[in-house]
């Protein structure tokens, strides 16, 4: 199985160099929540789009973040350790 993530049949392009519309940009956020959603984004495409600062990097570290501070995951599986990438909201944050 691959690590890769492509969209459109390419792989992603860098985060801040690519060439995507606006239109793009928003089909590949949703693309990759609807996989996360269906099971089809495992870690080690999650792990390829962060640490090669892909396009959607943003949108996985979220949804990692997400599951973490719920606490459905102990380990994050880019890090392989308790660390989240942001912090968890307080009550007085909007």
């Amino acid at each position: 199985m691959s690590d890769i993530y492509y969209y459109n049949n390419e792989p992603l392009q860098l985060s801040y160099n690519n060439n995507y519309s606006l239109a793009d940009k928003i089909e590949i956020i949703k693309q990759i929540e609807q996989d996360f959603n269906a099971g089809l984004l495992d870690s080690n495409k999650m792990r390829w789009i962060v640490k090669n600062a892909k396009f959607g990097s943003f949108t996985v570290q979220r949804i990692i973040d997400k599951l973490m501070f719920d606490g459905k995951l102990k380990v994050n599986p880019i890090t392989l350790d308790a660390r989240t990438f942001y912090k968890k909201p307080s009550d007085f944050d909007l």
